[in-house]
């Protein structure tokens, strides 16, 4: 293995036997570089101890996700939580699509940290997947594709809030992933984002089980994520009437620290002591400011019970959830974040796997 010297700084009059663009052989031998002076022909020799280090991936490491009572675990049966970050609706025109490429996603695993990412892909508002499918599903194989290569989960998200009256092109679009990914230890799909006030047990439950239904008729074992009623703040209403026609299932639950304080928790406490697994595929800070402790409250309480979560949103929309200021480069190597950005950095990096 080899790598390259990016640059070297001397003290005037010094020079190096090694040079910038240099390579340099990774063979656990030491590298000597002699740096000499000019002017009183001194020499100084130092020596550098290159090494490897064998790197798996946190999907290697982890294997598939599946919901085992009301924890989600890896291959080892052993209970696990990640942190990453939820993509801005995809829809054409919108501003956020223009983040939905392999660069963002490698600058988040490897500056950020992250081990999850959500491609929240919009389906029936202006410019999306209705309107544009093709544009839209395409965006959205780009995320998946570059977490399959950067060895992260991803989230495949029917980002709606009137999933139930589009479930044939949910049916055919989940049939496509299964389809294409099925097969990946990878993708988690989520198949209603946020539905508005509406019956679990007459509604949304009926919608969910027909494209689960569909998804596992493709390949029958990626985790499936169900959103819950109230903008998937309602998880009491799943826990008392479960999906049973599956299994490897896990419920969505949304919060916003400025809005959602201890009672929800306290409803998805109980949610999970009845037995239900939890999903927190989005929730936001208040915004503006670093400081922010009811949302040092839940990621406490994400910790306690093992819940993975996705941060809104990778976007440089003037509003308070996004992570990088308006203009910010498309391709990451950013330098500059929002308040927000860099409170949900900080909380991706120090997350424990």
């Amino acid at each position: 293995m080899e790598v390259k010297i990016k640059s070297i700084s001397l003290s005037d009059n010094n020079t190096s036997t090694s040079q910038a663009r240099d390579k340099l052989t990774i063979d656990m031998s030491p590298v000597s570089v002699t740096v000499k002076n000019s002017i009183s022909k001194k020499e100084l020799v130092y020596t550098l101890n290159l090494t490897t280090k064998s790197y798996s991936s946190i999907v290697e490491k982890n294997g598939l996700l599946r919901v085992s009572g009301n924890k989600i675990v890896n291959k080892n049966g052993v209970p696990v939580s990640f942190a990453g970050n939820s993509f801005f609706w995809s829809n054409n025109g919108w501003g956020g699509d223009k983040f939905y490429n392999a660069s963002v996603v490698s600058w988040l695993k490897l500056d950020w940290e992250t081990t999850l990412i959500r491609a929240s892909m919009g389906v029936d508002e202006t410019g999306g997947y209705i309107q544009f499918k093709t544009a839209n599903t395409d965006k959205v194989k780009t995320l998946v594709d570059a977490a399959i290569s950067n060895g992260l989960y991803v989230l495949i998200d029917w980002h709606s809030h009137h999933a139930e009256d589009y479930q044939p092109e949910a049916i055919e679009f989940f049939t496509e992933m299964a389809t294409l990914y099925g097969n990946t230890d990878n993708v988690i799909y989520e198949i209603y984002n946020e539905p508005l006030d509406i019956s679990w047990s007459s509604t949304l439950k009926p919608y969910a089980e027909a494209v689960i239904t569909a998804i596992r008729a493709v390949y029958p074992d990626n985790m499936i994520v169900v959103g819950t009623p109230e903008w998937s703040q309602q998880v009491d209403k799943p826990a008392a009437d479960p999906i049973t026609i599956s299994s490897n299932i896990a419920y969505a639950l949304h919060f916003y620290s400025v809005y959602h304080k201890q009672w929800l928790r306290d409803r998805a406490t109980a949610a999970l002591n009845s037995g239900i697994a939890i999903f927190a595929t989005e929730w936001g800070s208040l915004g503006y400011t670093q400081n922010d402790p009811e949302a040092q409250l839940w990621m406490e309480w994400c910790r306690t019970n093992k819940i993975s979560h996705c941060n809104w949103a990778v976007n440089d929309k003037a509003e308070e959830w996004s992570v990088v200021k308006p203009g910010a480069s498309v391709t990451g190597g950013w330098q500059e974040l929002t308040e927000a950005g860099y409170l949900a950095r900080d909380i991706i990096r120090a997350w424990e796997q």
